[in-house]
Formats: structure tokens, C-alpha cells, sequence
């Protein structure tokens, strides 16, 4: 809905932290698609909350973030590159054509091999049907779907955008208008999580951390019906303890792992650290940079106690790292060494390696 209130607007730690989120994944995305041994016909970068492209300070909005990334990354000219902005503010439009006028006095590519879009309406009004208008199916598609948390997203925009080649989505969810509002919601609230009612259960539930688990639950349910086989979900979490969930669908493994080497990459200045949303203790990882390990070592031990009697494979604890929790591959190791020295789990020998095996102690 319209924004109340001033634009531009104070930029979040969160929106900072995020933003140099999809910097960082951007600088690897275009080259990837564009600038590899054989680059795609064609790539779009689609925005359903685009904003003014600018925040109170001068900070850059995602739009201008995202221009820069295949300005600065991206050799290969030939492709082409389509870029859709859609909001439903009259002044962000406004002040959005503005920002790129001022950011981009020239053109950093020829107009047939840069396409850009700015359009006034809602995300479910307008961006599927201006991905039609721009003959963008049939090729790579990143949808960022910021939509300050409420995540009014079609779950047939979803399952479309999983159903494309090569195509991701990167998705900001706050439970907050679920959990207050469950009561008052109609069927369209049952549409985000593709018609499925389940998510109302919330409502027996007996504490604020279960019922934000149980909706991010559902909701990942959701993009994997829709289609997506990859997911990373994690709260950005700020000093104050404010928490906002980022949940990114792909169906390619290096793109799960380009975001997630971009999220553990994010800049300390914004004073936001992660939260593992399957941590029952739920502990706050502040030190990017030194990764607080008792979380990742808490999963391993329940997915080690879960599995066979004789233990499983190291290479095995990696994946699971992978596709289940905010942590890198390369962090399991080191926590299975803590873990050790704790004597939570044992192993056949000494040196810890990814064909080793390890199993939970008694």
C-alpha cells in the first residue's frame, strides 16, 4: 500500500545488512549468468517493492545496488539485461526515475542490450504481467520480493518463477501482521501460503518464538510445493534484538551456496548478526567473522542422535549444514573438534576429514 509518511525514509540496520546482502550476491550472479563460457540469451532482475532508490543520508536503494553490481561486474555486452521496478507509491516511481537519472548521467549500456522498467501498482498487480510484457520467461529471473515483511506474494507468482529456468527469489517475511491479525485475515492471507490454512494453527500455540517458527515453517512448505529445491532461511537480527526473516529459493546448488557465502559475508558496521531459526536456544551470531559454532553443534548433535547407530559420514554433516542450517560447509568440521573435546560425539580416528565417521556418545 502506499507509504504514509515521508520519502524518502530512514534506512533500518536491517535494510543495510540485507542490502549488503544482495550486493555482494549480485556481484556473483551477474557474471555467473552473464560472463560464463556460455551466458544466457538473456537475464531479468525483477523487484515487486522497488521503493525511491534512496534512503534518508544518501544511502542507495536496492534498484541503484543492483545497477552498480552489472556495472561494475559484468564485461559481456552482447546479452541482454532487463530490469523491473514496480511500486505503488506515486512518489517512490517519481523519485526512483529520478535517482537512476542522477546515478547513471550515462547510459551503461546500449538499449538493446538494457531494458528497464519502472511501473506504478502493486507487486500481484503488475509484476507478472510486466515479466509477460518483457518476454522475460524462458530465462533467468531473480525476484526480489521486499515487501517490508507482510510477503503479499501470489503463491502462482511462485510456483511460475520455480517452474522458469534458472530462476530465484529472495523474500523478506515478518510474522508480526500474521501472528496480530491471524483473526481478521480472510482467504487472501491463506493465498501466500498457496491456499493452505495450516499456518492458522498459530493460534493454540504458547509462545511468540513457536508461533514465528511455526509460520516460517509453513511458509518454507510453501516455496518447496511451489517448486523451489533449495531454500535458505535466516533472521537478520539487530542489536536490539529486532529480527526480520530473509528466505532465498533456488533450484541450483552454487546459487545456494553464492548466497550463503554473501550472508556470512555481510559488513559488521550495520550491527547485524544472524539467527539460526532451527536453534531451540535460539543464540544470536553476532561475530561473523568468528562464527559462533554452538548452534551448528547443537544441530549436528540432533541430526547425529536422529540417524544410524554407527554413525555418519563428516561429507554427510556437510550437506546437511548446507541445505538445513545458516552455516557454511566448512564450518563443520571445526565444531565436530568442539564437540569432540567435549566428549559428545566419538570418532574412528584422530584426524577429523570428510570421509571420517562420527557418531553421538551416550
Amino acid at each position: 500500500m502506499p507509504v504514509d509518511g515521508p520519502v524518502p525514509w530512514e534506512r533500518a540496520d536491517h535494510t543495510g545488512a540485507k542490502h549488503d546482502i544482495y550486493r555482494r550476491y549480485l556481484k556473483r550472479w551477474f557474471p555467473i549468468l552473464l560472463d560464463g563460457a556460455k551466458p544466457y540469451r538473456s537475464v531479468t532482475y525483477a523487484e515487486g517493492f522497488a521503493g525511491p532508490g534512496i534512503y534518508v543520508g544518501g544511502h542507495p536503494g536496492s534498484p541503484i545496488i543492483a545497477l552498480q553490481a552489472l556495472v561494475d561486474e559484468v564485461t559481456n555486452t552482447s546479452s541482454l539485461v532487463k530490469m523491473l521496478f514496480v511500486d505503488d507509491e506515486p512518489r517512490c516511481i517519481k523519485m526512483l526515475n529520478e535517482q537512476f537519472r542522477s546515478r547513471f548521467p550515462v547510459r551503461p549500456r546500449t538499449p538493446d542490450t538494457l531494458w528497464s522498467k519502472v511501473t506504478l501498482g502493486t507487486c500481484i498487480e503488475k509484476l507478472e504481467s510486466a515479466l509477460d510484457e518483457m518476454d522475460s520467461w524462458g530465462q533467468p529471473i531473480l525476484a526480489v520480493l521486499d515487501s517490508w515483511g507482510n510477503v503479499p506474494v501470489t503463491y502462482r507468482l511462485l510456483k511460475r518463477l520455480a517452474d522458469n529456468l534458472s530462476s530465484e527469489v529472495i523474500i523478506t517475511l515478518g510474522t508480526q501482521p500474521f501472528i496480530r491479525f491471524v483473526s481478521k485475515m480472510g482467504s487472501d492471507a491463506d493465498e501466500v501460503f498457496g491456499g493452505d490454512p495450516t499456518w492458522r494453527a498459530l493460534s493454540d500455540l504458547p509462545s511468540g518464538a513457536a508461533k514465528r517458527q511455526h509460520i516460517l515453517t509453513c511458509y518454507r512448505q510453501t516455496l518447496q510445493r511451489a517448486g523451489f529445491k533449495f531454500l535458505l532461511d535466516f533472521e537478520l537480527i539487530d542489536t536490539r534484538g529486532e529480527s526480520l526473516y530473509l528466505v532465498f529459493g533456488t533450484n541450483h546448488r552454487r546459487g545456494l551456496e553464492k548466497m550463503k557465502d554473501s550472508a556470512w559475508e555481510v559488513d559488521r558496521v550495520y550491527g547485524v548478526g544472524f539467527r539460526d531459526p532451527r536453534d531451540e536456544q535460539a543464540e544470536a551470531l553476532f561475530e561473523l567473522t568468528e562464527p559462533a559454532l554452538a548452534p551448528l553443534g547443537r544441530l549436528l548433535l540432533i541430526r547425529l542422535k536422529s540417524g544410524p547407530a554407527a554413525g555418519m559420514r563428516i561429507e554427510s554433516l556437510r550437506e546437511f549444514a548446507l541445505f538445513e542450517t545458516v552455516y557454511r560447509p566448512e564450518h563443520v568440521i571445526r565444531t565436530l573438534r568442539e564437540l569432540r573435546s567435549q566428549g559428545l560425539i566419538d570418532s574412528d580416528g584422530q584426524a577429523l576429514t570428510r570421509s571420517s565417521i562420527v557418531r553421538a556418545t551416550p
